[in-house]
């Protein structure tokens, strides 16, 4: 059977009745209280599990009973119940927020936002966000929320903040690790209604900075307009199979910085598993549990066996088994599912976002402008070729300002759908006016026409 641990605890029970003696011998280190929370440096020895288990054993020590008995019920999908939010409780912790935020000393990033878009940073749904993950602890919010923007500054720069990062804001490393699908929020949640954060090795490195900018968007875009999450919280299910090497999680600077980038935003992790088919994880794991926060590394699991060992010990944890995206090789079983939601992700976000004045990766279903086989056979540019195909015969027998009608609904029919028509600036892609728009689709008809037409 997989041997479960719980750091230097080799069990819920044992993790129950942990006694207190380590108290007078350890120093417990506070949590950091600066804004930038990915610039903590990682200790030399953070890769050595018995550190990584002393560490747990000190925290353990020095919680309270009622404290255990929350981690052991949190870990198993029992979470308590979240406070009944009535108007005269928000509107009171709206207001003791504001005052927290004002007595806080390290807050550059949030004061440039704020002067940037006051309207965004103190939106009311978005503080009750912070307010909801920090259950109403109003001076926890503030430094939550005065982190965000310090992390937004840390991974996309200046100029985006006060506003809401949208697939348009990541390049091309950042794509990348997002559409891998090595990390991602699952459409499932865990017996105490807790969404499902789902980490996976997959055979690749990707940079820091591009899985911290994907895990800060994913974050997000699951936690910024939905109130029951942001109230329930989440569980995150690392989940690897095989050898470490060569795969997205062999990267000790990354290991350090990802349990930590959640302090930044509005969710709030109840429970880690990690869970592991190859002792090679071992160093890496302690990394992971060493980058936590002392309220977090007590709630931290580990289970090391089989495929069916590890789903097994998610069952028992409140996760349902079948709600884990892998196959019975334990690697990823729906990935080309997952892009498509992706792709309808990125186009919602389109319609309902400010457009971006460069983008630095287009879509499957973007036009680009610009000659050669590239452009021609980008799929955007296939769609609109076969709607010109479709429109063909109208267009020709229309006179000429009826033809430019033709050509712009093509246009708003795109555009309407989350599409942009898009040129080439250097490494960025710059969405073109309707103007230009109507000129490529006119173009179309030309290049069709001389090609003989429909058939």
């Amino acid at each position: 059977m997989g041997k479960e641990l719980v750091s230097v605890v080799p069990g819920d029970k044992d993790f129950m009745n942990h006694h207190d003696e380590n108290k007078d011998n350890d120093k417990v280190v506070d949590d950091d209280k600066s804004a930038n929370v990915l610039a903590k440096q990682m200790p030399p020895d953070a890769s050595d599990p018995k550190t990584a288990d002393s560490l747990i054993a000190t925290q353990i020590a020095n919680l309270s009973v009622a404290d255990r008995e929350k981690a052991y019920m949190d870990v198993h999908g029992m979470p308590d119940d979240h406070a009944e939010e009535t108007q005269e409780l928000i509107h009171e912790s709206l207001v003791r927020l504001q005052n927290e935020i004002d007595m806080l000393p390290d807050k550059k990033a949030y004061i440039i936002a704020d002067r940037m878009d006051s309207q965004y940073t103190q939106d009311r749904d978005f503080r009750l966000g912070f307010l909801r993950c920090e259950k109403f602890d109003c001076q926890k919010a503030a430094l939550r929320i005065i982190r965000h923007f310090q992390t937004i500054l840390d991974l996309f720069g200046e100029g985006k903040l006060g506003m809401d990062i949208t697939q348009d804001d990541l390049d091309m490393d950042d794509m990348d690790a997002l559409y891998s699908g090595s990390g991602r929020f699952l459409n499932a949640y865990d017996s105490g209604g807790r969404i499902i954060n789902f980490l996976a090795g997959v055979p690749k490195l990707f940079k820091t900075d591009a899985v911290l900018r994907r895990s800060f968007y994913n974050i997000m875009v699951a936690f910024r307009d939905n109130a029951e999450v942001q109230r329930r919280g989440a569980v995150s299910v690392c989940w690897t199979v095989g050898s470490a090497e060569g795969t997205s999680g062999d990267n000790p600077d990354l290991n350090w910085k990802l349990p930590r980038l959640h302090e930044g935003t509005p969710m709030r992790v109840s429970a880690v598993h990690l869970c592991y088919t190859d002792d090679t994880w071992k160093d890496r794991m302690a990394i992971m549990r060493s980058g936590l926060s002392k309220q977090l590394i007590v709630r931290v699991r580990l289970i090391h066996g089989t495929i069916q060992e590890c789903l097994q010990y998610l069952r028992r944890h409140g996760i349902n088994p079948a709600c884990i995206p892998v196959n019975e090789n334990g690697e990823i079983s729906d990935h080309l599912e997952y892009c498509r939601r992706l792709e309808q992700q990125r186009m919602h976000e389109r319609l309902n976002y400010p457009l971006r004045h460069s983008i630095a990766v287009p879509s499957a279903q973007d036009v680009l402008l610009g000659k050669g086989t590239p452009f021609q056979n980008h799929s955007g540019n296939k769609s609109l070729r076969q709607v010109v195909s479709d429109r063909y015969k109208e267009y020709e027998k229309a006179q000429k300002g009826v033809k430019k009608t033709i050509a712009a609904e093509i246009v708003d029919s795109v555009r309407g759908n989350g599409a942009l028509f898009l040129k080439q600036d250097g490494k960025k892609w710059i969405p073109v006016n309707d103007e230009v728009a109507v000129v490529k689709v006119s173009a179309a008809f030309r290049t069709l026409r001389l090609k003989g037409g429909t058939k």
